[in-house]
């Protein structure tokens, strides 16, 4: 494999991680609704609250309530995009 091959695999690497580290987040957006905001404790839900929560916790640390509504998965999607696109670039700009 040549430079350029590997930039794009790693490319397209972040671009997916991005994409399912999102879906996950929207998964655990719909979960919480169905459960009222109690722990659920089947697999699905320990699975989702285990891969999100390390970038859930960082965008708490921001401001992120307006009254009772929390904002922090809105501030980690945001966030996973731009970290995302700013990666798929520099790896394009090295090619």
């Amino acid at each position: 494999m040549d430079k350029i091959q590997i930039l794009k695999f790693t490319a397209n690497f972040v671009i997916i991680l991005r994409d399912l580290l999102s879906y996950a987040i929207i998964a655990r957006i719909i979960m919480s609704w169905f459960t009222m905001g109690r722990p659920s404790h089947g697999r699905i839900a320990m699975f989702l609250r285990d891969v999100t929560e390390p970038i859930l916790r960082l965008a708490k640390k921001l401001p992120h309530r307006i009254g009772m509504i929390d904002l922090s998965p809105f501030i980690a999607l945001i966030g996973l995009d731009l970290l995302g696109r700013l990666i798929v670039v520099l790896l394009t700009q090295l090619a």
